[in-house]
C-alpha cells in the first residue's frame, strides 16, 4: 500500500523494512523520545512486526525527494470507535528534508479524515520532556486531554471539527508549496487479512 500526496509517498511497512526501522529506533536521538527506551532486538523486531502486520496497525516509511527518511503510523484502528492512535519519527534532520513530517503528517489526516471521512478522533502520546513534538501536535491541531496525561506522558487528541480548524491553513500552503491540490491517492490492492473493509472503495491499482 502506498499513499501519496504533497511530495511524500507513504510505504506501507513489510518484513524487509524492519531492519532499516530497527536501525534508527535503537538510534540514541530517536530512542530518548520514545515511552519504550530499551534496546530492540532483530528478535524483537520480528515479533513486534507480526504483531502489528493485520487491519488495525498502519505503520509507513515515509519516503521524500526519493529517500525514505522516517515513519508514520495509525495503530490499534476500532472500526467501531472510529479512531486510532498516530505517531511518527523522522531520522533525516538535513535542511532540505525539513518539511518530510509536516507534509507526511498532514497526508495521513487527510487520508483517515477528509478522503476516507472515516476517524472522527485521532489521538497521540507525547513524552512531556519533548517540548518540540508537544509544540508540532498542538500547530496540527491536537489537545490535552489532562484527565488521562501523567506527569511523564500527555494524551493529545484531534476530532475531526479540530482537524478542519486547524489543517485547512496548513493543507493550503502545502498545496501551494508542492503544486500538489488533490487529495491523498492510495495505492494497493485489497487484502481482508491487512486491511478494514473500508479502504476496498478507495485504493486503487498501482498500475493505473
Amino acid at each position: 500500500m502506498i499513499i501519496e500526496q504533497f511530495g511524500v509517498k507513504l510505504k506501507r511497512l513489510t518484513l524487509d523494512d524492519i531492519e532499516l526501522v530497527r536501525h534508527w529506533r535503537n538510534d540514541p536521538q530517536i530512542q530518548k523520545t520514545m515511552n519504550f527506551r530499551e534496546h530492540i532486538t532483530s528478535e524483537m523486531q520480528v515479533k513486534w512486526f507480526h504483531s502489528i502486520n493485520n487491519p488495525f496497525n498502519y505503520y509507513f516509511l515515509i519516503e521524500y525527494k526519493g529517500e525514505f527518511v522516517g515513519v508514520i503510523n495509525a495503530k490499534n484502528v476500532s472500526e467501531t470507535e472510529k479512531c486510532g492512535e498516530g505517531g511518527i519519527f523522522v531520522w533525516e534532520k538535513r535542511e532540505e528534508f525539513e518539511m518530510a513530517s509536516v507534509f507526511a503528517s498532514l497526508t495521513i489526516l487527510n487520508t483517515v479524515f477528509k478522503k476516507m471521512d472515516f476517524f472522527q478522533k485521532s489521538i497521540i502520546q507525547v513524552r512531556r520532556d519533548n517540548p518540540k513534538a508537544i509544540y508540532y501536535n498542538s500547530m496540527l491541531g491536537y489537545q490535552e486531554n489532562k484527565r488521562l496525561s501523567t506527569e511523564e506522558i500527555c494524551f493529545f487528541e484531534m476530532d475531526k471539527q479540530n482537524y478542519h480548524d486547524y489543517t485547512e491553513k496548513l493543507n493550503k500552503v502545502a498545496a501551494q508549496l508542492t503544486r500538489d491540490f488533490e487529495l491523498p491517492r492510495m495505492y494497493g490492492v485489497y487484502d481482508e487479512t491487512l486491511y478494514l473493509p473500508i479502504f476496498q472503495g478507495f485504493l486503487l491499482d498501482e498500475k493505473s
